[in-house]
Order: structure tokens, then C-alpha cells, then sequence
């Protein structure tokens, strides 16, 4: 694991800052009343990164989202204030990828800019949700805050995804440093053999952490917590 721990994460009003001791194992009942949770992993290689992690947490644990165009919106100007934050500091290029869903009581509104992920997950199949913001070297286009030239330039365009939840399911976030080790079968797999959450995610991270992981890793699995219609309709993705 890398020695700077620079991904945060909020479910609902719960904030973990950056940087956090390792391991962190925590079990909460979020409202589905629009509350956020996300995984929000700092970009090390600019500076700042556990700044900027902490501070979209911070931002995002009290907002209450109901339409995917208020979220986008409200994302669009927190790129905007990190950027104005971070110019006056001694790290103005901090930034940060996430992916995060506002929950609601029939659907869930996702989101994500980066390399962070989310997958929906049964005991068959794993899906991934969300597209990667990644150019052919491999570089994120695309994040929160990160002054580089191409994000001062282009306003950030989050990508959004509303969901109904999924009946015998689970949704899954995940920062790169976990992706980049867990293939849709292993996960899969996981899920088959220890359906409950907090089973789930550690199986994973053992998984992870047995490939001798080399970055941070969060993980973050959700379930609704009464019955969900069933079948699984992804209604727009942007």
C-alpha cells in the first residue's frame, strides 16, 4: 500500500478525511433521502490530493440530491470553487477523481468523473456502470479541482446514471487502487460466497491486498434497506 493515504469517502453525513489510518471498517444506515455517499480518491501526483479528497467530502455530506440535473449542476460548480480554492495555496494543481450515488427511496442517482468505479454486483454477474475518464496512456481526462491546462479549460462533465434499485443486488464503489485488481468474475465470486456487505467488502480487500496492492484502496457496497422493485432500468446516462 502506498505510505499517503489520499482517498476520503462519506456515506450520508459520515466524512472519513483524508488521510486515513489503514484499515477503516464501517457500517452505516445512510437516509435515502438524496444523502451522498462516494468514494473520492486524491490525485497524488499533483499534490494536495488528500486536501482536495477532504474537502468535495466535506462539501458533499450534508447535500440532499433528488434530480440528476441539480447534481450535475452542483458538480460542476464544486470543480469550479476547488479550482478557486486551490490557486492561492502552495498546491494549485490538488485534484481528485470520484464516483459517488445520491440515494432515494425507488432509485439511486450515480455519478462519477475519473477512474473510479461502480459496479452492480449478484451472485452471477458483475457489471460495471460507470466508463472510465482515461485516454489511451492510460492518463484521467477528466476530475475535481486537478489545475492542469486541460481541466482550467474544459468544465468538467460528470457522468450520471439514474438506477432503480436493484432487487438482490448490490451497487459497488471502488477507487482505481481496488479495480485494478478485481476483475468482474472475482467479484462475482465474492458476492456468491459471502452475500452479506461487510463479509463482501472484506473478501475483497483481501483480494487486493494479497496482490500486494500498491495504492490506497476504498471500497463501499450498498444495498437498499426495504424491497426494491424488482429488474434493474437504467433510465439516462450522460
Amino acid at each position: 500500500m502506498r505510505r499517503d493515504h489520499e482517498d476520503a469517502f462519506i456515506l450520508g453525513s459520515h466524512v472519513q478525511p483524508a488521510p486515513a489510518p489503514y484499515p477503516i471498517i464501517t457500517e452505516q444506515t445512510v437516509p435515502m433521502d438524496g444523502s451522498i455517499v462516494a468514494v473520492i480518491d486524491g490525485m497524488g501526483g499533483l499534490g494536495g490530493g488528500d486536501i482536495a479528497a477532504t474537502w468535495l467530502a466535506e462539501r458533499w455530506a450534508p447535500r440532499k440530491v433528488r434530480t440528476a440535473k441539480t447534481l450535475v449542476t452542483q458538480l460542476k460548480k464544486d470543480h469550479a470553487d476547488l479550482l478557486d480554492m486551490a490557486r492561492p495555496t502552495k498546491t494549485p494543481k490538488m485534484g481528485a477523481v470520484a464516483t459517488g450515488a445520491a440515494l432515494l427511496p425507488d432509485h439511486v442517482l450515480l455519478f462519477h468523473a475519473g477512474d473510479a468505479r461502480a459496479y452492480l454486483v449478484n451472485g452471477t454477474t458483475c457489471t460495471q456502470l460507470t466508463k472510465d475518464d482515461l485516454n489511451d496512456e492510460g492518463f484521467v481526462t477528466q476530475a475535481f479541482g486537478g489545475g492542469k491546462r486541460l481541466y482550467e479549460e474544459a468544465q468538467i462533465k460528470p457522468h450520471t446514471l439514474k438506477l432503480d434499485w436493484p432487487e438482490g443486488c448490490t451497487i459497488l464503489l471502488m477507487s482505481d487502487g481496488a479495480w485494478r485488481y478485481l476483475r468482474p468474475p472475482v467479484i462475482s465470486l465474492a458476492y456468491a460466497a459471502r452475500p452479506k456487505l461487510k463479509d463482501f467488502v472484506l473478501a475483497l480487500a483481501e483480494v487486493v491486498l494479497d496482490g500486494r496492492a500498491d495504492d490506497n484502496i476504498t471500497l463501499i457496497a450498498l444495498a437498499p434497506s426495504v424491497a426494491a422493485r424488482k429488474g434493474v432500468r437504467p433510465k439516462n446516462v450522460d
